[in-house]
């Protein structure tokens, strides 16, 4: 697993170019994430897989297809690791609004170093699901171009793959957009304690 450096990852979010919004906005495209896990459960449902396609699809490809499909099927967890992240978020959000160290420290505690939902965990997953998405796309691309299917299941096969591709490059910048959204409120928050602490 690539390891992430947090302050550098924090400092380019300045740089980053994302819809910003509020936390209150977040938390509701968190709930609608879990809408798009439905179309993760059917990915497998595919003229790739069906007996007329498949037996002109050598082994290896048949394989490789599926495991990647599978593991990207299991980056459905990322919604779960962002709303845990969004709840310490928030945990941090009260801490700083009642002015309670102890709160505050544990917050940014979990947020940073959480194995489950810290930042740099959720950065590396992301990384992890556009790498697969994009050895997919080029899987795809090589079994088309070896002409081993007919004209018409070849093009019955892209329509149905850019569409699918499509939606999970969908997923993964719904998911990357609102991590950028929550480190953002946490760079805020952080500032504030900081400023907080130095006027006292």
């Amino acid at each position: 697993m690539v390891r992430i450096n947090i302050a550098d990852y924090i400092n380019d979010l300045s740089n980053s170019k994302f819809e910003a919004k509020s936390f209150e906005e977040i938390k509701k495209d968190l709930e609608e994430l879990y809408e798009d896990h439905i179309f993760l459960e059917e990915i497998e449902k595919s003229n790739f897989f069906a007996p007329k396609t498949s037996m002109y699809i050598d082994n290896d490809t048949f394989v490789q297809t599926g495991l990647l499909i599978s593991e990207i099927k299991e980056k459905q967890e990322i919604s779960g690791r962002l709303s845990s992240l969004s709840y310490s978020i928030g945990w941090l959000k009260t801490g700083v609004l009642i002015k309670d160290e102890n709160i505050v420290s544990k917050a940014i505690k979990s947020i940073m170093k959480n194995d489950y939902s810290s930042i740099s965990k959720i950065v590396s997953e992301l990384n992890f699901m556009k790498n697969r998405l994009g050895k997919l796309k080029n899987l795809h691309t090589k079994l088309l171009d070896k002409n081993m299917l007919s004209l018409d299941i070849r093009i019955l096969m892209q329509q149905e793959f850019e569409s699918k591709h499509e939606k999970l490059n969908e997923l993964h910048n719904k998911q990357k957009n609102i991590l950028l959204n929550l480190s953002s409120i946490f760079v805020k928050l952080t500032k504030e304690t900081m400023l907080k602490k130095r006027n006292k």
